[in-house]
């Protein structure tokens, strides 16, 4: 089906009369609701108004009766007070009763036997009102034009004459409930007012009343049709007294008008009105319950109307209006299309010619409109969006190739750079392109420690001085959350780039100060080269620069060159990891033990426990493959414990062969220091082997303070009151000040061995190695020197006062078994 395709011009014309139209049918809507709610209330009115006045006349009429029988009463209670009972003499003025109002169809009295005169004897079956008990229980009743006078009937039958004893049960104004008596063999559907008889003490006597016709009452109501509508009576027990409209419903329960609290009946003493459906007619209807309160009775006159008789005059200001409002629709329509056309075309063809341009991807038209009215700030308006729009692209295009934190471009923007030195097609000096992956070391495990504001000051700093480093040798780009990378172009001599990695190592490694707390932050590089520009240069100098740093994490605070051999190393790596737990459960895990020997007396005094993994498939596993696998998946924990509890059952079999005073040291990772329980765990574990706690030494590294230095030195100072010895291990490696050693609870102070690297040879080292050793006696330490292999090195070791050595010049990490010969033959 095709789209119908209207103009501007066209749209605004509809529009507008759609407005037009619109407001038209608001105001009608107005007036007709006005007039509806006006026209129901006038109806309402009437309503209520023909009801009160049948209300009032029915209500007056048994008022006159009720007061008939109040004389009545009197009447007699005046007789016995006087002692001057006649019972022609009432019967008489009961049929005088009858003549004075023709309203009512009977009046009778009924007395208690011997509660009149005490006669019931004499008058058993005597008369025509008399029956065989003699009882006073006269029935003037009408039967046809005349009156006769009869007995009543059924006045003992709790059944059939049970509207006899409610008076008598409650002594007080009875309003009888519809039912049907039988006068003369015809069943009359009649109610009727009961006043009991009481003597001075409130003892019942009898009764007088009169009945009221129900088809009288029915032949009134049925002649009442206020709006076309019909009436009902209904009485205090809710049935029918008359129905207007369906006769049949007479003496029937009143059929209950449904309500939003579900069915309702009329029980309110002040009238009450709903609009609700009925049974009987179709839609909704008028429903007005008038009260007709008789002594303390009630019963309701209700008037029912159906909706629509009420809305007559509404109907017709309703055709009226409908053809009011077309007639305006047409004439505003034409007179609001000769305006469109006269005085705004034109600007709108301007507009139309230059949207038009814009949406084909120039934004170098703009609106020039000088009408001074609304179109000129419509054209205004537009051509500042044109200007906005511009701007914001080149935001969305920077945030596109730009990392917000640090301001580098991405990702996204290296792939485009890439791409445009492969679209530029100009020939390129010769020169290698090189790309050095940078990842932080542990940045996740000190990130976590911060906020993220603080995370991200620290980031921000890191990226600062890796762009500070790089400079305008290369160009530096954010890959992810601690990853950079920088690529570098026309790379001659591949060596600076390796001087280029360590000054970013070195710049990396500064301490950092965010929020008055110091951190030391270390980077591994991976460096991928390639000679030339091909498509998928690009992503393969990531690739290999990402494996080759991937190499590098291992060692940490290094940088590795990519090789085809590294291919393998991810798969490697992910093989042992999955092999770790099972290595533990099956014993693949052993642990070397090198001598470490006392220098003032040459004896062998302890070991350093040393960790292997021999692999089923990789044979000996070096710890720099696998230990910084188990500290990155948290397997350290139980590895770590592992080690201890081996190593304390070790000193424990070496006491049993003679080798006592044995100490062994054991290097502790620094998640482990972070557990909750740490200090308990050591304990059990060397409680459970059975030796002195001194006999264990833990050695730490200053990396364990990078993370919690309050909760690290509350555990140190824990061990140090258990008993253990701690070690500060591989100093001089890190990046922290000597305030460490006077700061945390040492026994020794373990020189790493790049501290005599080239010590024969150099000066320097020589002093630097005597200070420290000073330093470190000063403070009560014990110093040990790692890596000795020669025997000039162990000479100028020796020189200055070292305490202790161990290295491969006295013996290499060997198996418990091979230890124990070593030392019994070096101690002999």
């Amino acid at each position: 089906m095709r789209k119908i395709r209207l103009s501007i011009a066209q749209k605004l014309v509809i529009s507008l009369g759609m407005l037009i139209l619109l407001s038209f049918v608001i105001l009608v809507s107005a007036h007709l609701g006005k007039l509806y709610d006006t026209n129901l209330r006038e109806s309402e009115l009437l309503a209520r108004t023909e009801s009160m006045a049948y209300s009032h006349r029915f209500a007056n009429n048994l008022d006159e009766t009720i007061a008939v029988l109040e004389t009545l009463r009197s009447i007699m209670d005046q007789m016995r007070e006087d002692q001057a009972q006649n019972r022609d003499y009432i019967v008489r003025v009961l049929q005088k009763v009858l003549e004075e109002h023709p309203n009512v169809l009977g009046v009778y009295t009924l007395w208690e036997p011997n509660a009149f005169d005490g006669k019931d004897a004499l008058h058993r079956s005597k008369l025509s009102y008399d029956d065989e008990t003699g009882r006073f229980i006269p029935y003037a009743v009408r039967t046809g034009d005349a009156i006769e006078v009869l007995p009543l009937q059924n006045y003992e039958d709790e059944v059939e004459g049970a509207y006899y004893q409610i008076p008598k049960r409650t002594k007080r104004f009875s309003l009888i409930e519809p039912y049907m008596y039988e006068v003369e063999g015809k069943q009359i559907p009649m109610t009727s007012l009961v006043l009991p008889i009481l003597d001075g003490q409130g003892e019942y006597l009898g009764m007088v009343g009169a009945d009221i016709s129900l088809e009288v009452v029915q032949a009134q109501v049925e002649k009442i049709h206020p709006l076309g509508g019909y009436a009902n009576i209904v009485t205090s027990g809710n049935r029918y007294l008359a129905n207007g409209l369906n006769p049949e419903l007479v003496m029937k329960p009143y059929v209950a008008w449904p309500g939003e609290d579900g069915d309702m009946l009329p029980r309110s003493a002040k009238p009450e009105l709903r609009y609700t459906s009925d049974v009987e007619l179709s839609g909704q209807v008028f429903r007005l319950f008038y009260p007709i309160p008789i002594m303390d009775e009630m019963w309701h006159f209700e008037t029912v109307i159906p909706k629509d008789n009420m809305l007559t005059d509404f109907h017709k200001s309703l055709v009226d209006s409908i053809s009011i409002t077309v007639g305006a629709l047409f004439l505003m329509s034409f007179i609001i299309l000769y305006l469109v056309r006269v005085i705004i075309l034109e600007n709108i063809r301007k507009v139309i010619q230059v949207t038009s341009a814009v949406a084909a991807g120039s934004m170098d038209h703009k609106l020039d409109i000088q009408s001074n009215d609304e179109f000129e700030y419509m054209a205004d308006q537009f051509n500042k969006m044109i200007d906005h729009r511009i701007e914001t692209e080149r935001l969305i295009e920077y945030q596109a190739t730009h990392d917000l934190l640090t301001g580098l471009p991405n990702r996204n923007a290296y792939h485009r750079y890439i791409e445009n030195i492969m679209a530029s097609g100009m020939p390129r000096p010769e020169g290698h392109f090189v790309l050095l992956f940078i990842d932080l070391d542990r940045f996740k495990v000190i990130n976590d420690t911060l906020d993220y504001g603080s995370g991200d000051k620290l980031l921000k700093q890191i990226a600062d001085r890796i762009v500070k480093a790089i400079g305008a040798r290369g160009k530096v780009f954010r890959f992810g959350g601690d990853e950079f990378i920088a690529l570098l172009e026309n790379v001659n001599h591949l060596h600076r780039t390796l001087m280029l990695a360590e000054d970013v190592l070195t710049a990396i490694a500064e301490q950092i100060v965010i929020n008055e707390r110091m951190f030391y932050i270390t980077a591994s590089i991976g460096i991928g080269i390639k000679s030339e520009m091909k498509p998928d240069t690009g992503d393969q100098l990531v690739k290999e620069a990402d494996i080759a740093m991937y190499v590098a994490k291992k060692e940490r605070n290094t940088s590795k060159m990519y090789s085809p051999s590294m291919n393998d190393v991810p798969k490697k790596e992910l093989m042992l990891e999955n092999s770790l737990y099972k290595a533990l459960e099956h014993g693949q895990f052993t642990l070397f033990y090198q001598p470490k020997i006392e220098m003032t007396t040459g004896r062998i005094y302890g070991a350093e426990a040393l960790i292997r993994w021999k692999h089923p498939e990789f044979g000996m596993v070096s710890p720099l493959d696998f230990i910084p696998i188990a500290e990155k998946t948290g397997f350290i924990i139980p590895l770590g414990e592992w080690v201890l509890h081996t190593a304390c059952q070790q000193i424990r079999e070496w006491e049993r062969m003679g080798m006592t005073g044995m100490s062994v040291s054991v290097n502790m990772s620094m998640l482990q220091f972070q557990q909750k329980h740490i200090v308990h765990t050591i304990e059990r574990i060397i409680s459970d082997a059975g030796i002195r706690p001194q006999q264990i030494e833990l050695e730490i590294t200053e990396s364990i303070f990078m993370d919690n230095a309050v909760h690290t030195l509350k555990v140190l100072h824990e061990l140090q009151n258990l008993g253990v010895k701690l070690s500060l291990d591989d100093f001089g490696t890190g990046y922290s000040s000597l305030s460490y050693l006077q700061n945390i609870p040492l026994h020794t102070l373990k020189l790493d061995k790049s501290f005599i690297s080239d010590i024969v040879s150099d000066f320097k080292k020589q002093m630097i190695f005597k200070s420290l050793i000073v330093i470190a006696h000063n403070l009560n330490l014990k110093v040990v020197t790692e890596g000795v292999e020669t025997q000039e090195e162990l000479s100028i070791i020796r020189e200055h006062k070292c305490d202790a050595v161990q290295g491969y010049i006295y013996s290499p990490p060997v198996p418990a078994a091979r230890f124990a010969e070593i030392y019994l033959e070096h101690n002999r």
